[in-house]
């Protein structure tokens, strides 16, 4: 009897490894069958945790190779703005952090030397720069980062001998218009790119030594470059002003924007939405979205919410409509941003349109 049952034993495991997967899906199926509710809801509860397992896995793996730049350091902290801060009501008539995960081919010029300098676990923009003495726009523009904080460990930075910028030459330009442009000397960019001539073609690679980037090119690159989130009127700045509704002199923490019912209102940066509430008395209807480096933007008394809280929101995104929903007196959109859970002014060198 115990040598027919090891023999029973021994062909059924041979045929469940000759049927793989689908003898187990199978078996799969019809144990799931005969579950009762409280079993099948633990058999899902199980799977969701062990996809959850493996996609956070996933994630801290993929975050360990991406270089942080201490210069640029990522928020520590999720929390959301202070609920004491929604208190201060606007009252009157109150735009891809993008880029490739892989430093992009950068624009060669031969007259200027350069090498190439691989990204290790630990490195930062910062450090590289001062290590070899050249600027971090210098870096930025040599090599067309698109985004700092997409730069992968294992990447390939090339490194000039001096600072400035590539350069192509457009319709319409002169190495004079050009030099004047970058407030550099004419002979300089002649040395530069070892030029006997001033003659220049549409399409020519030039490097411009001594050149910086411009603001917004690098705020775009260090992921700080926030958008208009709606066309009008400013129609309130930031700052102290008189309530109309009460006359008392307060503090407003935003600016507003004044146009039609309505009008498309879009996420300022990339981030996602924390928040989704309603102020009958102070912002109506309001989003907050949370973005990268303590950054987070609060959008106030929209007629319509076209996002939910958690959802993961792209630069220029319509999140919803201007209004007049709350404490208001009349269409417009009240803008606030905020860092590290303070208000800041957003036309203080944060927006651009």
């Amino acid at each position: 009897m115990i040598n027919l049952n090891t023999r029973q034993q021994i062909s059924i495991r041979k045929s469940v490894k000759g049927k793989g997967f689908n003898y187990l899906y199978r078996k799969t199926v019809k144990f799931y069958k005969v579950m009762d509710p409280g079993g099948k809801l633990m058999f899902f509860s199980m799977i969701i945790l062990l996809l959850g397992s493996v996609l956070f896995s996933l994630t801290e793996y993929l975050n360990k190779q991406v270089l942080r730049d201490k210069s640029f350091p990522l928020p520590g902290d999720n929390l959301v703005i202070d609920s004491s801060l929604l208190e201060y009501a606007s009252s009157e008539f109150t735009g891809m952090g993008s880029g490739n995960p892989y430093i992009q081919e950068s624009s060669i010029i031969s007259t200027v030397k350069s090498f190439d300098y691989q990204i290790k676990e630990g490195d930062t923009l910062s450090g590289i720069s001062k290590q070899y003495k050249i600027d971090v726009g210098t870096l930025i523009s040599y090599n067309n980062i698109q985004d700092v904080r997409r730069i992968w460990i294992g990447a390939n930075l090339k490194i000039p001998d001096i600072d400035g910028m590539p350069y192509i030459v457009r319709n319409g330009d002169s190495l004079e218009s050009i030099a004047e442009k970058h407030e550099i000397p004419l002979n300089n960019i002649l040395d530069a790119n070892n030029l006997d001539s001033e003659i220049i073609s549409v399409g020519d690679q030039l490097f411009i030594p001594g050149a910086k980037i411009s603001e917004y090119d690098y705020k775009k690159a260090t992921g700080t470059l926030f958008l208009y989130p709606t066309i009008g009127r400013l129609s309130s700045p930031f700052g102290y002003r008189s309530d109309p509704f009460t006359g008392v002199r307060r503090m407003h923490y935003g600016i507003d924007i004044a146009n039609r019912n309505g009008t498309s209102v879009k996420s300022t940066m990339a981030g996602t939405v924390v928040v989704i509430g309603n102020q009958p008395l102070g912002y109506g209807n309001y989003v907050v979205i949370r973005h990268d480096r303590g950054f987070q933007s609060l959008y106030g008394h929209l007629s319509t919410i076209l996002v939910r809280k958690g959802q993961r929101v792209s630069q220029g995104q319509k999140i919803g409509k201007m209004g007049s929903t709350g404490r208001s007196t009349g269409t417009h959109l009240h803008f606030s941003l905020y860092k590290n859970n303070v208000p800041v002014d957003p036309l203080n060198g944060y927006l651009y349109r």
